[in-house]
């Protein structure tokens, strides 16, 4: 299969299966809040979820290759999306067990498929494919599409039928849409690497300006989930709004964020971003004006989008080979999971009557706009490490 056709088919198959994970994860968090009534349970099911999976394939890289490969991604959604469909024709679906049954293979899917696709988009540019400014566009516009064309459906779903149908609708669904993957040529691979060297290779070390660079990506996952969980308790509980202001406010993020992707000659430096998105969140949570308002929910997409667009191409810029682009993929989707996850069990804590009361939402919302800014801070100002200096 030649690049132009390679390209597109992954492409699309990062929109597909971002949009099915999305609309089957909406699903679980309005039924899993029916069924248990608790956000906490909720966070912490998910929160382990993304750990389990990653521990268990770290012990197992200890002893034998891990390839994060398209063809071990069919087999892991296969067998979730069998095991949800299972589940949703017997009486479980409907019970709190259930729920954390489903919940936890929910996050299963999500890190794989996350690490997975993130290794492939780093291995297209190691092949030549691509570039890694391009690459890092095609693939967050892909994931913006997928995420929002993926609550949508869900949503739609969610209204309209009971959970124990929704979760047959989405689980046959994205079993159907596994049959994309054969449309994408085998997992692209330079010939210098051999398996044999790879099994004998030790795992590479990632230094800490690279570490530091995945805690920036986490913290953009932290802030978007701030948005998910504070925002509307601004709009519903302290302004009075009703939840189509909520959806129109989302919706104009999302524009935001598809339009930097989509143009690449609109660049904003990290401090630029950052100060933006600062502004951007205190004109939201602190101003009453509709108009702006939704003015700022457009620059913070944009904003948030432009930077993590930026960071993203220099995680796939830093991985020289195929083996280091796995540890990343690995790392970076573990933080970034971990870290979106756990964002709105601990703001929403925070907003409870006994520590800020509903007021601390909006404090809230700026302050994880000012940790995102620290920590993009002291990623610039960490000392870059020194070239090894060779004797002559």
């Amino acid at each position: 299969m030649n690049t132009k056709t390679t390209l597109p088919a992954f492409y699309s198959i990062v929109t597909l299966f971002t949009g099915l994970d999305m609309a089957i994860v909406i699903a679980m968090v309005w039924f899993g809040l029916e069924t248990t009534g608790s956000t906490f349970l909720v966070g912490v099911t998910l929160c382990i979820a993304t750990v389990v999976p990653y521990a268990l394939e770290q012990y197992l890289s200890r002893h034998r290759v891990v390839e994060m490969s398209m063809r071990r991604l069919l087999y892991i959604r296969l067998v979730v999306f069998a095991s949800i469909v299972a589940l949703s024709l017997t009486q479980a679906a409907a019970l709190p067990i259930g729920f954390l049954g489903i919940a936890f293979l929910v996050g299963v899917t999500d890190y794989f498929t996350i690490s997975t696709l993130e290794s492939q988009n780093t291995r297209l540019v190691l092949v030549g494919h691509t570039t890694s400014d391009t690459s890092a566009r095609l693939m967050q516009t892909s994931i913006q599409i997928g995420a929002f064309g993926g609550a949508l459906l869900g949503g739609v779903i969610v209204d309209r039928f009971a959970v124990t149908e929704t979760l047959q609708i989405i689980g046959i669904a994205a079993i159907v849409s596994l049959g994309a993957i054969a449309l994408v040529a085998a997992t692209p691979s330079e010939a210098s690497d051999t398996p044999a060297t790879a099994a004998h290779s030790p795992a590479p070390s990632l230094g800490p300006q690279l570490y530091l660079l995945i805690v920036v990506l986490s913290m953009i996952g932290f802030h978007i989930g701030a948005f998910n969980s504070l925002v509307p308790i601004v709009f519903q509980k302290l302004n009075g709004w009703n939840a189509t202001l909520f959806g129109t406010a989302s919706g104009l993020a999302g524009l935001g964020a598809f339009c930097a992707a989509v143009l690449p000659r609109v660049r904003l430096g990290s401090f630029g971003a950052v100060a933006l998105i600062i502004v951007a969140d205190i004109t939201m949570v602190y101003f009453t004006h509709e108009g702006v308002m939704m003015a700022a929910a457009g620059v913070l997409g944009f904003c948030i989008n432009s930077l993590r667009i930026e960071l993203r191409r220099q995680l796939i810029e830093a991985a020289p080979d195929e083996r280091t682009a796995d540890v990343i993929a690995a790392r970076s989707s573990l933080f970034y999971l971990l870290v979106s996850g756990a964002a709105p069990m601990l703001l929403t804590l925070f907003t409870t009557h006994a520590l800020l009361g509903l007021e601390g939402a909006r404090l809230l919302m700026v302050a994880s706009a000012v940790l995102l800014g620290s920590a993009v801070l002291l990623r610039t100002l960490w000392p870059a490490p020194r070239p090894a200096i060779v004797a002559k």
